[in-house]
């Protein structure tokens, strides 16, 4: 996490924001990716009351504004497109009343166009730390003293009306009705003790394991570029490499999934080599994990064919299945991941994809957003568990033995 900036004043709208937060950027994991959670600042108000703006990217931060041209016109486009989906996720959420007034309002200020000034850029994303007022309404005396005539006139006969038909009703107690009964909780988030096990949810673990998870994450912007261009880079491959933090996160993650949920692992070599096993019960977790440890980088990224045969390993019409993809980058091997997410959304509708987005390539989004999943962006080797982790949340339950 790096601080992009530090204001001194701010205005009502921007102190509701901190207050809500915490609300707001849960509301975002919950239905856009984690592109979109990182478009806005986190703040942090400070002891001499200054407001304090951290990102999770990393990267040195830049202002919109002292951008050059051709990045500057990059950035405003990128801004624009995100916004829009904002926008379009308040108007959803809006139409079916499923967030809070306050969040629904603070999401409305984050969806319109911010002050070019409050905006920054951090390793080519946009990064929002300036907020839009919210706007009065002016109201004019004439019409506001007839809203009010109108109002006391629909109190009068509200009052007369009850009045009348005060003499009618019985005099009887009528009992008095419990609280209604609270929503059912979904399948996934029951402890195990209380499903059955033709209840509890499947799980996929896929590995990408092209040639590019040897690559190490301590890598450096230029020694990365350099070889991007076929160029000769001295122990690119050092330790922590991509492949051995995700073997270490994903065992780490084994261990907290429930008991009664089988996993299963797909392992995508290169194009046209991608293995899978069967579904492992709670008893074979050390198996499992001895399969993930043989898991090395080999070849090209084969996303679309690794998805579909992770499709076929579970249910996803009558029982909660997730997928969970730890990839590094974009299909190589000529197949369409989304259009493969697509199809499986189609005929599973109970399966979901997240997706560990290591060094955040953006490639993962399109499965995630197909399918109701999320992205977990990972940008060095500290987020690698929290972002695993994350991925899996939602399958664990809360207070079980």
């Amino acid at each position: 996490m790096i601080r992009i900036t530090r204001t001194v004043e701010h205005s009502e709208s921007v102190q509701n924001y901190i207050n809500l937060y915490p609300s707001f950027i849960s509301l975002v994991e919950q239905h856009l990716s984690a592109g979109y959670k990182n478009l806005f600042a986190r703040p942090h108000q400070a002891s001499d009351g200054a407001i304090e703006w951290y990102s999770d990217i990393n990267g040195q931060p830049v202002s919109l504004i002292a951008l050059p041209p051709a990045e500057k016109e990059h950035a405003r486009v990128l801004l624009q497109q995100k916004l829009v989906v904002i926008d379009q996720l308040y108007q959803k959420l809006s139409m079916n009343n499923s967030a809070p007034v306050d969040v629904m309002q603070v999401l409305s200020l984050a969806s319109c166009q911010s002050d070019e000034r409050g905006v920054w850029v951090v390793d080519g994303q946009p990064v929002i730390t300036a907020w839009c007022e919210s706007p009065a309404v002016p109201v004019s005396p004439v019409a506001s003293k007839g809203r009010r005539w109108w109002w006391l006139l629909l109190a009068l006969l509200v009052l007369l009306a009850f009045l009348l038909l005060r003499g009618c009703m019985p005099t009887a107690k009528l009992p008095v009705q419990g609280a209604p009964a609270p929503a059912p909780l979904p399948i996934k988030q029951i402890c195990p003790a209380k499903r059955t096990k033709q209840q509890a949810p499947e799980m996929v673990l896929i590995f990408d394991a092209s040639g590019s998870m040897s690559i190490s994450m301590d890598i450096t912007p230029d020694e990365l570029r350099r070889l991007m261009q076929d160029r000769p880079v001295k122990n690119f491959d050092r330790e922590p490499r991509r492949i051995s933090l995700a073997h270490r996160s994903a065992k780490q993650l084994i261990d907290e999934v429930p008991k009664d949920m089988d996993i299963s692992l797909v392992s995508a070599a290169t194009c046209q080599q991608v293995s899978v096993t069967p579904a492992l019960s709670f008893a074979q977790r050390d198996e499992l994990k001895y399969a993930i440890d043989n898991i090395q980088p080999v070849g090209k990224t084969a996303l679309a064919e690794a998805l579909e045969k992770a499709g076929k390993l579970v249910d996803g019409v009558d029982r909660d299945a997730i997928i969970v993809l730890i990839t590094d980058g974009e299909e190589t091997c000529g197949g369409d991941p989304c259009v493969v997410a697509q199809q499986l959304k189609q005929q599973k509708p109970r399966l979901q994809v997240n997706v560990v987005d290591i060094m955040n390539t953006g490639a993962g989004n399109c499965i995630a957003s197909q399918t109701g999943g999320s992205v977990y962006a990972v940008n060095n080797t500290h987020e690698f568990n929290e972002m695993m982790n994350q991925a899996i949340k939602e399958y664990i339950p809360e207070a079980c033995d």
